[in-house]
């Protein structure tokens, strides 16, 4: 049991960890593999490096290197500890970034999918650009996921079920799918079972699945098991689609969120009750990013126009867990 900080009473469970220089000394030799160059990284002598690490060993009670005549190599239990060491130095080096760059400037690269960035950040984004004049914005539109490392990404808007292991996720929209036409278009609305003659309009998205939305499911959902009779138009652009529908060329199955503009407008409709629960956008970034005060800001800025959409008429009318489905 080591003591606490103010007392001086022993923490139970605690472990009295070693000299951070004896620490920062055996994690510099771990990754080079040489006390001469772990020396001139922490800018002290290999000797000084190799009384830290004998010290840390002694401390520890295990060896951690095998010193060789021209070489220095990590025993079994040096291989345990190296990870913890190095991964831990990685962690105060991103911490001490994000404290000496917080400040809502510079520039933010935001990844998201071509349809949510057109059809719904776009419109709303002038407004987080006025609220921080400092910091420019760039958007990558792509359905391929982007590297954040590779990529510069700063921050992801990304479309699925959440699961993103050892990243930061924060829920901003669930995203449900209905038919949609121009408000001209001859259909009625106690009717969907005239779709089967009617025009349709398909959405496939790159990476689209058996699990995602289409006309076949939304037929069933609403007790219509038969195909429909025409040949369904499909795009690969959502925008397409809801272009086409208010064209008056036929009924689109649409994000009711990629359509919420056009909805509130009314140049489109959503003539049937019935919809579809589909996956939902969730930001998405390395821990590490989300102490970064520009990454911070956004996500703050997007959940508070995330609520103000929920709230607003097509919100309340198309989101709402009620809406029948």
């Amino acid at each position: 049991m080591a003591p606490d900080d103010t007392t001086g009473t022993p923490v139970q469970g605690a472990v009295r960890l070693p000299p951070l220089k004896s620490i920062q000394a055996f994690e510099a030799a771990a990754r080079h593999s040489s006390f001469k160059v772990a020396a001139e990284e922490l800018c002290v002598t290999p000797t000084a490096v190799s009384h830290q690490v004998k010290a840390l060993e002694d401390q520890l009670g295990v060896k951690l290197f095998h010193r060789l005549t021209r070489s220095l190599r990590l025993t079994a239990a040096g291989e345990v500890y190296a990870p913890f060491a190095i991964q831990a130095f990685q962690k105060l080096a991103e911490g001490s970034l994000a404290l000496l760059s917080d400040e809502v400037e510079g520039r933010i690269v935001i990844s998201t999918t071509t349809s949510f960035a057109g059809q719904w950040l776009a419109p709303r984004l002038p407004r987080f650009q006025e609220m921080h004049q400092g910091l420019s914005v760039r958007v990558l539109s792509s359905d391929r996921v982007a590297n954040f490392a590779s990529e510069g990404v700063d921050v992801a808007i990304r479309y699925g079920f959440g699961d993103y292991p050892d990243m930061h996720v924060a829920w901003v929209l669930d995203d449900y799918v209905a038919p949609v036409c121009a408000p001209s278009f001859p259909i009625d609305p106690g009717r969907p079972s005239d779709l089967l003659e009617l025009p349709l309009i398909n959405y496939e998205w790159s990476g689209f699945s058996q699990v995602d939305p289409r006309w076949s499911k939304w037929l069933r959902s609403v007790e219509i098991n038969e195909a429909p009779r025409n040949e369904v138009v499909t795009y690969s652009d959502e925008h397409m689609c809801l272009q086409a529908a208010k064209e008056g060329h036929g009924v689109a199955l649409v994000s009711l969120i990629a359509a919420a503009n056009d909805l509130e407008s009314g140049s489109l409709i959503a003539p049937f009750e019935g919809r579809l629960k589909n996956k939902s956008y969730f930001l998405v970034c390395p821990e590490s990013a989300v102490m970064q005060a520009k990454v911070r800001a956004f996500q703050n800025w997007l959940l508070d126009e995330a609520d103000v959409f929920r709230d607003s008429e097509v919100g309340q009318k198309f989101l709402e867990p009620d809406f029948m489905r």
